[in-house]
């Protein structure tokens, strides 16, 4: 006579997650595209720091959508560093199309008078951005990294 072995449902749960999590989690993700960076205010100004509020445009070349957590890093503008940026709201992004990142950048004020001159001269700036972010699906997030260097058209930065 054969015994049949009872699973706790919880384990069987368990259980079935971790498979469908490895099944599913050998394509690795594609880096979504930076587009651009827009609508640009200030959202505070003080002596030794001020707050910029931006997008940060992309598309998502991957089928299935994704959650984005929270967001951080550092940001420069024409080798100048320009500061410290976070995201801490939750964003859905849909697969194959484009979404926003909104951020708020802390300036360093120390360094604001050459980034505004460099913006006032200049039609085209390169910008450089670092840092990570928590994304994933279904409860499942990883740190990912963010990577972005290119040249952007400061006229489009002033809506």
């Amino acid at each position: 006579m054969k015994k049949f072995i009872r699973l706790n449902p919880h384990f069987r749960i368990w259980l079935t997650g971790i498979l469908f999590f490895s099944l599913f989690s050998c394509k690795a993700i594609k880096d979504p595209v930076f587009k651009g960076i827009d609508d640009l205010q200030v959202s505070g100004i003080g002596l030794k720091e001020s707050i910029i509020s931006i997008h940060l445009n992309y598309f998502n070349p991957n089928r299935s959508g994704l959650q984005l957590k929270n967001a951080e890093g550092d940001a420069w503008m024409d080798e100048q560093m320009l500061g410290h940026f976070t995201m801490d709201t939750s964003i859905k992004i849909p697969g194959h199309s484009d979404f926003t990142v909104p951020v708020k950048l802390n300036v360093n004020m120390k360094n604001a008078m050459k980034n505004v001159t460099t913006l006032l001269f200049k039609p085209e700036v390169n910008f450089k951005i670092e840092g990570k972010a928590r994304i994933g699906k279904g409860g499942v997030f990883i740190h990912y990294p963010i990577r972005y260097e290119g040249k952007q058209d400061v006229s489009k930065l002033f809506h």
